[in-house]
């Protein structure tokens, strides 16, 4: 589903409303124009907007706006550079929205932090042959609990308490010496916590440990098989008789708001089979069993095959914004632009220097905003160009 680009490319998108007018029009227009509320200078329409289908979302603000309504044939309008036929409440809506700017760079620098991924350890006992830690695995680094929780505290001043914090990227988190540390640490300060693990070091007294401390928002299993040999194939281990025993201990506990089992694979036979006899074997205990295709990552070095490069990028699709709605740590406290960014070739700021606020705020990020919207060319090597959550064509 395309972005929303430059005014000039959302005008080629909404259709005749959005068109020229005719010199007569114009003049027609212009007549009309002194009885019609205006745009004020130099307002424009935001080129960071998502075409979503049947509406246009704004990741600056989480706002959606109906394309049926009046608002969007304001906006429709705005983007042809005509004068705009609205009434006033809709325009201060479209402003106080953010669908309507008056300075890209500024718009840049703004953030709606809804996610942060906040590795804590650079490690991982697996090797699934789709990850780049099967290629080039890292150094072993792990973040202090002291640089942890100042982390914490900058990212509820940042983005509020309702900020789900993921505890992973490219690593296993519970394999962390300080997992559990981490994980208080989180429940005191009453921040949503998203756990994604091969349940490897999930065992039950863990297990009970953080049910008595508190809640995840949400837990999920990455269980591609309970066929020993094509585990080993897919995992790069023996570990699935201690994976299995550690799932069916959870599922009698409440660890999660939402517990759900990932099955990944290449939407073939075998992936099928494999979902349906998780599915027959766990979602009688309660679990969610959900399939996913192996998406690829850029330059990551894998097997899984990219998509062409993109000419013209528009945007970033990937459970929201990762652009404007994300915040990517790495273990070594750099950030970095996305979680598609396995070699930190595109890192936007560093934690033990800078504060979040000053990361989300700053040039660097601003600059890769812009790239990922079109509003300035990207270089050719760019890696949202050969991303398959990117916008564009």
């Amino acid at each position: 589903m395309p972005g929303v680009g430059a005014p000039q490319e959302m005008a080629s998108r909404m259709g005749p409303l959005a068109s020229s007018p005719t010199d007569e029009r114009r003049r027609a227009v212009a007549s009309a124009s002194s009885r019609l509320p205006a745009l004020l200078e130099p307002e424009r329409v935001s080129p960071f907007l998502h075409d979503r289908g049947t509406v246009l979302y704004n990741p600056l603000t989480g706002a959606s706006l109906p394309k049926h309504g009046e608002g969007f044939q304001a906006l429709s309008r705005a983007a042809a550079g005509m004068p705009v036929e609205a009434s006033p409440a809709v325009l201060e809506h479209l402003r106080a929205a953010r669908f309507l700017i008056d300075d890209v760079d500024a718009e840049a620098r703004r953030t709606h932090l809804l996610y942060v991924s906040l590795e804590t350890c650079t490690s991982c006992n697996h090797r699934c042959p789709f990850c780049p830690v099967s290629v080039s695995p890292r150094e072993r680094e792990v973040m202090t609990q002291e640089l942890f929780e100042s982390i914490l505290d900058q990212i509820v001043e940042a983005g509020g308490r309702g900020t789900v914090v993921f505890l992973s990227n490219y690593n296993e988190p519970t394999i962390d010496p300080l997992f559990e540390e981490r994980v208080l640490a989180l429940f005191a300060r009453g921040l949503p916590v998203s756990l994604l693990t091969n349940a490897s070091h999930l065992d039950p007294d863990r297990a009970a440990r953080l049910e008595a401390a508190g809640q995840f928002r949400y837990v999920g299993i990455n269980l591609p098989t309970l066929d020993p040999e094509r585990y080993e194939r897919l995992h790069g281990t023996r570990d699935l008789a201690r994976v299995l025993a550690n799932i069916d201990a959870l599922a009698a506990r409440r660890l999660a708001q939402e517990s759900a089992i990932v099955v990944l694979g290449d939407e073939d036979e075998a992936h099928r089979r494999d979902a349906e006899e998780i599915r027959a074997r766990f979602e009688p205990g309660g679990w969610w069993v959900r399939p996913f295709k192996i998406r690829s990552r850029p330059a990551s070095g894998t097997f899984v095959p990219e998509p062409p490069a993109k000419k013209r990028l528009r945007g970033c699709e990937q459970m929201g914004s990762r652009p404007f709605e994300h915040l990517h740590v790495t273990a070594t406290a750099k950030a970095v632009l996305c979680c598609q960014d396995y070699y930190e070739k595109l890192t936007v700021g560093d934690l033990r220097t800078q504060s979040v606020a000053q990361i989300l705020g700053g040039d660097t990020m601003a600059r890769l905003r812009r790239w990922t919207y079109g509003v300035e060319e990207a270089p050719d090597d760019f890696l949202c160009r050969r991303c398959e959550f990117a916008l564009g064509e």
